[in-house]
C-alpha cells in the first residue's frame, strides 16, 4: 500500500522517464454556451456561444497526461496541413511538448472532434477526420523519427483506429517489449490479434466484451473476459477499464483485482481512457507493481472525470485524492 513518502518517491522516479506515446492524434474542439429557446427553422436547439476552447486528443491529451505527471513524453503521429495542424502544435506547445515527431502529410487531414455543448451537455459532436492506413512513404518517416528520438523507458500506443497504429509499427513495438520495454496499448480496433505480446493493452468494458463475444456486466464477466483476452494475447498484465464499476486487473501472476471507482462525481467521461493509461505507463515504467499502477491510474480517471473535455491530472493533485481515500490500496474479489 502506498504511502506519502512511497507516492514521493515513485513521483520522483516518473521524471527521470521517457515515454514515447504513439498513434492517432486530434484536435478536440469545445464551443461552450447556453440554451434558451429551440430553433423555429428545426426542432434543434440554439446554442448561444460563451467560449470556446482547443484542447488535444487521442495520443496527444495521453502525451498531455504523461508530460503532467513529470515524465518526458514524445508524440509520434501524422497530421495533415493547414490551421487545423497549427493549432495543434500551439496546444502541444502550450503543454510543453515538441511537435518534432509529427509527420505532416499533404494526403491526410488532421482529426478534428468539435463538440458543442449547451449549459455543459454536449448537443452534438463534428468530426473530421482521415481513417486510411498510412501510406509507406507516411509509415518510413514516422518509424525513422521514432528511431531518431529513442531511447525511451516505455511505450505508449493510443489506437483511435484513424490509420497510424499498423501491423509494422506493433511489430516494432514486440522488439521493443522483447528488449525490457514496457509497451502498453489502449485499443480501439476490432482485431485485438494487431496487439498480441504487448505488456499490456487497456480496453473498455465494450470493447474487451466484444473481442470475447461477450458482455461485461459485473466483477465475473470482467474476469472471464480479463482471462481470456490475457491468455489469448500473451500480454503481461490485462486491464479493463469499465467506468462508474471501476476496472479489473489480471496480473502477471494470474490473479484478478477487482478495483472499484474513485470518482466523487461524473461531469464528462471524455478523455479518461487516456488518463488511465498514461498514469499506468509512468507508475510502472517508475517500478510500480500492476496493482499500484492500477489503482494510481483509478484514481488520476476518478479527477479528470470530474472536468468537462480532456483533462490531465498533476501529481500533488492525484498525490491529495490518493491519500485522502479510505480504501486506497484496496481491491474487491482479488484473487
Amino acid at each position: 500500500m502506498f504511502g506519502a513518502a512511497d507516492l514521493d518517491r515513485l513521483f520522483e522516479r516518473i521524471t527521470r522517464l521517457r515515454i514515447a506515446v504513439l498513434g492517432d492524434v486530434m484536435l478536440d474542439r469545445f464551443v461552450f454556451g447556453r440554451v434558451e429557446r429551440i430553433s423555429p427553422e428545426a426542432p434543434v436547439p440554439v446554442v448561444q456561444v460563451q467560449a470556446e476552447e482547443e484542447r488535444l486528443g487521442g495520443a496527444g491529451n495521453v502525451a498531455a497526461n504523461v508530460a503532467a505527471l513529470g515524465a518526458e513524453a514524445c508524440l509520434f503521429s501524422v497530421v495533415g496541413h493547414g490551421e487545423h495542424a497549427d493549432s495543434l502544435r500551439a496546444c502541444l506547445s502550450a503543454h510543453s511538448l515538441t511537435a518534432d515527431g509529427l509527420v505532416a502529410s499533404a494526403n491526410r487531414l488532421t482529426s478534428v472532434k468539435t463538440r458543442i455543448l449547451g449549459d455543459r451537455q454536449q448537443i452534438v459532436r463534428i468530426d473530421r477526420e482521415s481513417v486510411s492506413e498510412l501510406d509507406a512513404q507516411e509509415e518510413s518517416e514516422l518509424l525513422r523519427r521514432l528511431q531518431s528520438m529513442g531511447p525511451f523507458d516505455a511505450y505508449v500506443i493510443s489506437d483511435y483506429g484513424k490509420g497510424v497504429v499498423n501491423a509494422r509499427l506493433m511489430e516494432k513495438m514486440r522488439e521493443a517489449r522483447a528488449a525490457g520495454k514496457i509497451v502498453l496499448v489502449d485499443p480501439k480496433q476490432g482485431n485485438f490479434e494487431l496487439y498480441r505480446g504487448v505488456s499490456c493493452i487497456t480496453p473498455n468494458a465494450k470493447e474487451a466484451g466484444a473481442a470475447c463475444h461477450r458482455r461485461v456486466e459485473d466483477d465475473a464477466s470482467a474476469a472471464i473476459v480479463a482471462t481470456e483476452l490475457q491468455e489469448r494475447l500473451a500480454t503481461d498484465w490485462l486491464l479493463i477499464t469499465r467506468g462508474e464499476h471501476g476496472m479489473t486487473l489480471r496480473d502477471g501472476e494470474a490473479r484478478l483485482h477487482h478495483i472499484p471507482t474513485r470518482a466523487r462525481e461524473v461531469f464528462d467521461v471524455t478523455g479518461a481512457g487516456d488518463t488511465v493509461i498514461a498514469s499506468f505507463a509512468c507508475a510502472s515504467a517508475a517500478g510500480a507493481t500492476a496493482l499500484e499502477a492500477a489503482q494510481l491510474a483509478n484514481s488520476a480517471a476518478g479527477e479528470v472525470v470530474r472536468e468537462v473535455g480532456t483533462a490531465s491530472v498533476l501529481p500533488a493533485t492525484l498525490r491529495a485524492a490518493w491519500l485522502a481515500d479510505p480504501a486506497r490500496g484496496e481491491d474487491s474479489h482479488g484473487r
